[in-house]
């Protein structure tokens, strides 16, 4: 797939990522983390973790400008335990599942809608019969604002990497007749916790003088 970008004077190019990309993509996910890691909004990858992706345990995509790439997603199929939200979101242990495991973008090319693009493209890869799911720190307000725009609802909150609360964020066709509903802003827990143990979703990124929300909805009006 090939696609001009505002801003940018030459035509993107999108292709599946291989073996002879591990180099590019670990320099680029390095750079885009920054020296200073913070796990608490993202979490950083090994080199082995992207080679395990593409000897087989998933799928990922780039995006080149002039032969350099300048944005990945991943798409990944075969999950740690610890990563398998199964458990939390009712599923059955067989039920389909694949995980947005992450993506990058190069700092210069940040703001022209890539990070979206590349969920869509990532959604677009999967078998139709997969459950998606992605995990997104509350405190990363582009990642889970894209998600949410890309038919993705925050299921549940729960603890990731080393007891890094993350949104666990789910696409799997389903939606909830909306008979109440309820704006949170993402620094409240308890409050989200206390929701989504109840049933409610997370469904759509709102700003309540400028500061951001998440809309809460439940299928039951007395909620």
């Amino acid at each position: 797939m090939n696609a001009a970008v505002a801003g940018l004077s030459g035509e993107l190019v999108w292709r599946a990522l291989e073996a002879g990309d591990l180099d590019a993509i670990y320099a680029l996910h390095r750079a885009a983390i920054g020296e200073a890691v913070r796990p608490e909004i993202v979490k950083p990858e090994s080199r082995d973790f992207f080679a395990g992706i593409l000897a087989g345990r998933g799928r990922m995509i780039g995006v080149f400008l002039d032969d350099v790439l300048i944005a990945y997603g991943v798409l990944q199929h075969a999950l740690p335990d610890y990563d398998d939200p199964r458990p939390h979101l009712g599923l059955a242990a067989d039920a389909p599942i694949a995980k947005l495991a992450g993506a990058s973008v190069a700092q210069p090319y940040r703001g022209r809608s890539l990070q979206r693009a590349l969920i869509a493209a990532r959604v677009a890869m999967a078998p139709e019969s997969h459950i998606l799911f992605a995990t997104s720190a509350p405190a990363n307000t582009p990642s889970w604002t894209n998600l949410l725009a890309e038919g993705f609802a925050v299921r549940a909150l729960r603890p990731y990497y080393g007891g890094h609360l993350r949104y666990v964020m789910v696409r799997d066709g389903t939606r909830v007749v909306s008979r109440a509903e309820r704006l949170v802003v993402p620094a409240d827990a308890g409050t989200q916790s206390a929701l989504l143990a109840a049933g409610w979703r997370g469904v759509e990124a709102r700003s309540v003088k400028g500061e951001p929300h998440i809309l809460y909805v439940s299928e039951h009006a007395d909620a």
